[in-house]
């Protein structure tokens, strides 16, 4: 009983910590009105809400959340926290936008090969442990992915965008390509 009751206390201080985000007032609320505590109130919406989520988009909008929600967020945060224009990228802004060419790669990946979802065991729980193994900055396995896989791939074809040179034709008359 200990330990639940230290969940408990975990819960109740996180959903203090961010009140607007847990609705914290409205739990107090239920809490004062009926005796039982607000974590198990908190923890009835995070269940019904999840439930909602599972039931409206399946497996697949989760692990589309669990790509981007979070990874926005940080994204965001980078961008806000990037040091003066014509001082660089920061290493942070760096990692998220390799995480996202390699989330936009995956997901074409599976919207132009559809059928990988039928022939992987537990193809979105793997794939949940994948997006996170991409984002978790202990790991950076989207920049392994990037450097390893994408970038071999896309290079390539970004070194003959630099070295052909397209004319804007004018009214009328053909386009030409000239190579340097």
């Amino acid at each position: 009983m200990e330990k639940v009751d230290e969940v408990v206390k975990a819960i109740d201080e996180f959903i203090a910590k961010y009140p607007s985000a847990t609705q914290f007032e409205k739990f107090k609320e239920l809490e004062t009105k009926t005796g039982y505590s607000k974590v198990y109130f908190f923890l009835g919406a995070c269940l019904i809400l999840s439930g909602l989520i599972v039931y409206a988009g399946g497996l697949k909008l989760v692990t589309d959340l669990i790509g981007f929600l979070y990874p926005a967020y940080m994204s965001f945060r980078a961008v806000e926290n990037a040091p003066a224009v014509g001082k660089g990228i920061s290493d942070e802004a760096t990692q998220w936008l390799t995480y996202w060419v390699v989330f936009s790669c995956l997901t074409v990946l599976e919207g132009v090969a559809p059928f990988i979802v039928d022939y992987i065991p537990m193809y979105y729980a793997n794939k949940v442990g994948i997006i996170v193994w991409l984002y978790h900055p202990k790991t950076t396995g989207a920049e392994v992915v990037y450097n390893q896989v994408v970038r071999t791939y896309i290079l390539p074809y970004l070194e003959m965008t630099k070295t052909t040179k397209k004319e804007v034709p004018a009214a009328g008359k053909a386009t030409t390509t000239k190579s340097d």
